[in-house]
């Protein structure tokens, strides 16, 4: 009996247990595998057994000539219990509209399951977007929004609906505005509300969170943006000197798309403290406790501060990967909680321009 030969629910099962970076392939074997994959019931079934895997996989953009790379990164045990870094080369990968070399990936978002890639122009700065669901390899180019000076954006899901929505926070003068953009209803709409220019640290990009955005503000707190409410919450904590110089590196990031992670770094000592949440379940509610504290003489020891924002925990193994990427600096470190250790790692042909995407989880949503 041949593999064609055999009965659906079979090869449904054994087409679901292969990798999500590999359905592409799948699609393209033969017409019937095609079709099989499209399917609804199936696409469930492959997610799901999936989701588990995902949920503990850690994934970067790699950015190249003409196409952008999703690879995952993985943690590899070596000799006496350590730990080494390294990235998956089988990517799943994006073109370019028109292999334009003129386009620069500026950030990503991911948001359950879908993810949002922000692109300037090398000629002006403006901003090109898109929404890409990985799974189906689908992509969705966003009109583009009247053009502003100063903008940032953000990427999350209005539970009530289950639509995902964009918001974008710009500054025309002293005018600050807060905008939509709807998946589903391909629209953008601009709503009553303003922004408070001190509410958030308009430099950082925010942290997108079971749905919703986290932003770090000047005044020392954190604030969540509700994508159901559509509008900012409350102050929330965070775990810092409450007098710490603005100069001093807060990095934000999410542990399994469960926890907010806080990396800092103050700027007058080398020292690093890191810091998560309990579980996420009320987005205004959180509280902290220290992950562990890397101390002066480690740091002096590598003779670096941690500039740049791309990091990710592992609670398990008890270790924490910063991808600092800033300037002409691009190097990556994994820093040991139970010795303090921290120990640099080279990522070979892997350490050019790269973002950060965090912990992606596959989804049937069509866009």
């Amino acid at each position: 009996m041949t593999i064609t030969n055999l009965p659906r629910d079979l090869v449904e099962e054994i087409l679901s247990r292969v990798p999500v970076k590999s359905i592409g392939a799948v699609r393209s074997t033969c017409k019937n595998w095609n079709v099989l994959s499209k399917d609804e019931r199936f696409a469930n079934k492959h997610i799901d057994k999936a989701a588990a895997a995902a949920r503990e996989t850690v994934y970067i953009m790699i950015t190249g000539a003409s196409r952008d790379y999703l690879s995952n990164v993985n943690l590899c045990e070596t000799h006496n219990k350590n730990f080494g870094l390294s990235i998956n080369g089988k990517a799943i990968s994006i073109a370019r509209e028109h292999s334009d070399q003129t386009l620069y990936l500026s950030r990503v978002f991911v948001s359950s399951g879908l993810l949002l890639c922000v692109w300037r122009t090398t000629i002006n700065n403006r901003s090109r977007l898109f929404v890409w669901n990985p799974y189906w390899g689908k992509r969705s180019w966003i009109e583009r929004p009247p053009y502003c000076w100063y903008e940032r954006f953000a990427f999350g899901y209005d539970k009530a609906c289950g639509s995902h929505k964009i918001l974008r926070l710009r500054t025309n003068n002293s005018n600050k505005h807060m905008d939509i953009y709807d998946v589903s209803s391909y629209s953008w709409r601009t709503l009553d509300a303003t922004f408070d220019r001190h509410l958030i640290k308009y430099i950082e990009i925010g942290l997108s969170l079971k749905g919703n955005t986290y932003f770090e503000s000047e005044g020392r707190f954190l604030h969540c943006f509700d994508f159901t409410r559509e509008r900012f919450g409350p102050s929330l904590p965070l775990p810092l000197p409450p007098s710490y110089p603005s100069r001093d590196s807060v990095f934000l990031s999410s542990v399994k798309e469960e926890k907010l992670a806080l990396l800092f770094s103050p700027r007058s000592t080398f020292r690093v403290d890191i810091w998560v949440t309990n579980k996420i379940e009320d987005p205004y509610v959180v509280s902290w406790s220290k992950f562990f504290k890397v101390g002066t003489e480690t740091m002096q020891r590598i003779d670096h501060r941690f500039r740049s924002g791309h990091f990710f925990i592992d609670e398990e193994k008890k270790l924490t990967v910063v991808f600092d990427m800033y300037g002409q600096i691009n190097k990556s470190y994994i820093i040991f909680a139970e010795s303090g250790h921290v120990r640099k790692v080279d990522l070979g042909q892997y350490s050019g321009a790269s973002v950060l995407v965090g912990c992606y989880i596959p989804t049937s949503v069509q866009i």
